[in-house]
């Protein structure tokens, strides 16, 4: 079943929508054991090697960064949800 390969971050197909199940996707840098899709492991290593303090404050216009930014507001409200259930 293709819900088995579900990344927990984005939501999307593990290791990739392209490819949902057909080969394993990356080891989350948070706790070394839960697998995530492809991109939100190239997103974990890249924000890993920028401070905080680093990140740009921007608005994004275009479908591409959308994404990206709609993919952060799902995990903010997943998380506040998980909070809430405890």
């Amino acid at each position: 079943m293709l819900e088995d390969f579900l990344c927990p971050r984005c939501l999307g197909y593990i290791p990739s929508n392209a490819f949902a199940g057909e080969y394993p996707g990356a080891i989350s840098r948070l706790d070394n054991k839960t697998e995530i899709c492809s991109d939100c492991g190239v997103e974990e290593a890249l924000l890993a090697l920028i401070p905080i303090s680093h990140w740009p404050i921007v608005m994004y216009h275009d479908s591409v960064s959308q994404h990206a930014s709609d993919r952060w507001l799902t995990r903010l409200k997943m998380k506040e949800l998980s909070q809430n259930e405890t």
